[in-house]
């Protein structure tokens, strides 16, 4: 009962929740993958048969500064 109320009060939350977790990366030699925790991609409705990621990476040009890689989710 106490975890249903839990949800409840999830819904009813103004403040947005945020999932995180690290990841490992795999290398085959031939690419990077990584695995989208299971959880993360049924909240997103991740449909891998046409779902693509976004990948940017910012080069800044001061080299003293760091690059940024970020993923986006574009559903299709």
């Amino acid at each position: 009962m106490s975890e249903r109320i839990n949800e409840i009060k999830e819904l009813l939350s103004t403040t947005p929740q945020e999932l995180e977790k690290e990841v490992s990366i795999i290398f085959d030699g031939r690419q990077y993958t990584i695995r989208i925790p299971r959880n993360m991609a049924d909240k997103i409705a991740l449909n891998p048969e046409v779902d693509k990621f976004l990948f940017k990476l910012n080069i800044p040009s001061n080299p003293e500064e760091e690059m940024k890689l970020t993923a986006e989710l574009v559903k299709k």
